[in-house]
């Protein structure tokens, strides 16, 4: 049978003595930059040269992708490479080199691979783990996010309320069609907003669910609806809402789904 790259680079980590960050090759810190430039400017030619053919990365997902599937998607111009390297070590094992990086920015752990033949330095494998969020810090940073939304929607803000959404999001109220995209929802709020004002409104949260990338926060509302012209009397509204959040470059957490519904009872 024949026996991976990737399977010899492992015991070669396992069994050559390990040699200090210090002694690190001249030519592996080269292939080190052209690589991630590589990945920054979506140069799928100066990738494929230094990535070994069984190349596999397993990622934060736990999706298996092999290079002709990493390949697709940096020619496709979605290299998802990371952003920003902190905390780097490379140990050196001979012909082989083991990388890890922190990327802050994107929240995860990086475990690269290298391997040398006669073609040069090489990646032979490569493992992103997502750093899972403190979940206190979340529920402050959703909280806070929640009292910004409140100011917005109370002074009628249409342009403050959409800037808590993502480019993608979705918004999903009763009786009418979902909004999708943040012009679609601006000009959603802005409609709403014409025609009344909302100088009570509340929102209390129940619980969230918090992984590397998303927080889905369920909670309940409670509004009062001022009509702006004629003589009808104030709605008072309570509710309960479903949103998830997505995790940003920059640590904040942006709304891309948004649902809610009255509890109150349906028309006779």
């Amino acid at each position: 049978m024949k026996t991976s790259t990737f399977v010899f680079a492992l015991t070669a980590v396992l069994v050559v003595p390990c040699v200090g960050q210090s002694r690190v090759p001249a030519d592996l810190r080269t292939a080190m930059k052209q690589r991630a430039d590589a990945l920054q400017h979506a140069d799928a030619a100066t990738w494929s040269r230094l990535t070994g053919d069984n190349f596999a990365v397993v990622n934060g997902n736990g999706i298996v992708q092999t290079k002709a599937e990493r390949l697709a998607q940096i020619k496709a111009g979605n290299p998802n490479g990371p952003s920003s390297v902190e905390h780097e070590t490379v140990q050196m094992y001979g012909t082989t080199a083991l990388q890890r990086f922190q990327s802050a920015r994107d929240g995860i752990w990086l475990t690269i691979v290298w391997s040398k033949d006669r073609m040069g330095w090489r990646v032979v494998f490569a493992q992103v783990t997502p750093i899972v969020p403190d979940s206190a810090a979340v529920s402050r940073a959703i909280d806070e996010d929640n009292a910004r939304f409140v100011d917005a929607f109370k002074r009628g803000d249409a342009a403050g309320l959409v800037s808590h959404y993502g480019d993608s999001a979705v918004v999903m109220l009763a009786n009418g069609p979902a909004l999708e995209g943040t012009a679609a929802i601006k000009q959603g709020f802005t409609d709403f907003l014409s025609n009344v004002s909302v100088p009570n409104f509340q929102l209390t949260t129940h619980d969230i669910i918090i992984n590397s990338y998303y927080a889905i926060e369920r909670g309940s509302y409670e509004m009062t609806i001022h009509p702006k012209s004629g003589t009808a009397a104030d709605v008072v509204d309570r509710g309960k809402y479903l949103t998830v959040r997505e995790r940003q470059p920059d640590g904040s957490w942006k709304i891309i789904r948004d649902m809610n519904n009255s509890d109150s009872p349906p028309p006779k």
